[in-house]
C-alpha cells in the first residue's frame, strides 16, 4: 500500500478554509431525478427557502458531468453527493453503493482541480465512518488514471488488472458465475461468450439455471462440485409464471432429470439449510462457491440470481463477484468485482422464494 498517487496538479491554498459536505440523495428521487430540477426551479421562483443540505438546493449548481451521473444512478442504488468549497471554488463528487453491501464507489468528479484530492479523501473517510463501508473504490480518473481502492480512507492502492467477466444476457448468471469461479481457482481459464452460452445450453431449465445442471457442467470441465440444497426436489419453484420459467411442467421435469444424472455420476449432495457463515467457512478453506440469491435485496428486483463467493475478509465479510452490472444506472466492473457483503446482509439474500424454492450452493 502507498499513501496514494497524486496525479492531479493542485495549486497552493489553505486546506483549513475548505468546507466539506455529504448530502444524501433520498430514494424518492430515484427514477424521478428529472423532477429535482423542476422542484429547484419552482422553489427559486416562489422564494421558498429549502433546508441547507437538501439536494434540491444544490442540484442546479452541479456541473453537467456530476448531474448526469446523478440522474443515471437510479434503481436501488443509495447515493451521496459530496461537495467541497473554499469560498471561491467548488468541487463535486458522486458516491453510491448497492443496498446491503459494504462498498462505496466514487465517480463523476467535477469542479476545481485543486480541491480534488481533499474531496476524495473526505468522501472516502465519510463513507467508511458514516456509510459503514468497508471498502471505497474510485472509477478511473477520479483519484488516479486507474481504478483505486482503500480500506481506511487514507492509504490507496490500484484495484488491479482484474478479469471479471460479466454476463452478456439477462439469464446467464449461473454459467458466468461458474466460469468466474473456475477462473479464480485456475487463472489460466478465462471466461468468454462461447463458453457462457454453451454452459447455459447444458444447464438451463428454460430459461434459468439450477444447481444440478450447473454442477454437471462443472464436472464435465474437470471440477469436483459439491451441491448443498435446503430440500429435495426441484430447487427453483416450477410454478406457472415463476421467474425464469417458460413452461412449469418442463422446468420441473428437467430439474428431476438433472438431479438424477448428478446422483448417477456421484456428485455429492448435502440436503441441509445453510447460512452466510457456512459460505464463509468454505471460502476460508480455499473454495469458490456459487450461491443462489434473491436479487431484490441488492438490485431491487425479485429474481433468482447466481453469484460467486471467492473469499472473505478477516471479520468474515464475504467477497462476491456478481456477474450482473446495471450499466444503465452507471455501474461498471468496479461495482461488481470483489464486492464486500457482510454476513448478516448475505443471509438476507440466500432465501429466494422460500419455501416454494430452496436454498442452493455449489462448492468447487
Amino acid at each position: 500500500m502507498t499513501s496514494g498517487p497524486v496525479p492531479h496538479h493542485q495549486a497552493a491554498y489553505d486546506p483549513a478554509t475548505v468546507r466539506y459536505r455529504a448530502v444524501a440523495v433520498p430514494q424518492s428521487v430515484s427514477g424521478r431525478t428529472r423532477d429535482v430540477s423542476y422542484a429547484a426551479e419552482h422553489t427559486a421562483r416562489n422564494g421558498r427557502a429549502q433546508p441547507r443540505d437538501d439536494i434540491r438546493s444544490i442540484y442546479l449548481k452541479l456541473p453537467e458531468i456530476t448531474r448526469a451521473a446523478l440522474v443515471m444512478a437510479q434503481g436501488a442504488l443509495e447515493r451521496t453527493l459530496y461537495t467541497a468549497s473554499d469560498g471561491h471554488d467548488t468541487a463535486f463528487l458522486l458516491g453510491y453503493h448497492r443496498p446491503h453491501t459494504a462498498q462505496e464507489k466514487l465517480c463523476a468528479f467535477s469542479g476545481s482541480e485543486r480541491l480534488r484530492n481533499g474531496l476524495v479523501t473526505y468522501a472516502a473517510s465519510h463513507a467508511i465512518r458514516d456509510v459503514n463501508a468497508l471498502t471505497v473504490k474510485t472509477e478511473p480518473g477520479v483519484w488516479a488514471d486507474q481504478a483505486m481502492t482503500t480500506i481506511d480512507g487514507q492509504s490507496w492502492h490500484p484495484l488491479g488488472e482484474h478479469e471479471h467477466y460479466r454476463q452478456t444476457t439477462e439469464f446467464t448468471c449461473g454459467p458466468v458465475s461458474l466460469l468466474n469461479a473456475m477462473h479464480r481457482l485456475h487463472p489460466q481459464i478465462t471466461a468468454n461468450r462461447v463458453d457462457e452460452l454453451h454452459i447455459w445450453r447444458e444447464a438451463t431449465i428454460a430459461v434459468a439455471c439450477e444447481p444440478y445442471g450447473l454442477a454437471l457442467s462443472a464436472a464435465k470441465r474437470g471440477e469436483s462440485p459439491h451441491i448443498v440444497v435446503s430440500k429435495t426436489g426441484p430447487v427453483l419453484n416450477p410454478a406457472d409464471g415463476a421467474m425464469g420459467m417458460i413452461d412449469a411442467r418442463m422446468s420441473r421435469d428437467v430439474q428431476h432429470h438433472f438431479a438424477a444424472e448428478a446422483h448417477e455420476i456421484g456428485i455429492p449432495v448435502d440436503v441441509t439449510p445453510f447460512t452466510a457463515a457456512d459460505v464463509a467457512r468454505q471460502a476460508g478453506h480455499g473454495h469458490a462457491a456459487l450461491v443462489l440469491i434473491d436479487e431484490h435485496v441488492m438490485h431491487g428486483v425479485t429474481c433468482p440470481h447466481w453469484v460467486t463467493v471467492t473469499g472473505s475478509l478477516a471479520d468474515g465479510t464475504l467477497l462476491v463477484d456478481d456477474p450482473w452490472i446495471d450499466e444503465p444506472y452507471g455501474e461498471t466492473l468496479v461495482d461488481a468485482y470483489q464486492l464486500p457483503i457482510r454476513q448478516a446482509d448475505f443471509d438476507l439474500m440466500i432465501h429466494y422464494d422460500e419455501p416454494a424454492s430452496a436454498q442452493a450452493m455449489i462448492i468447487l
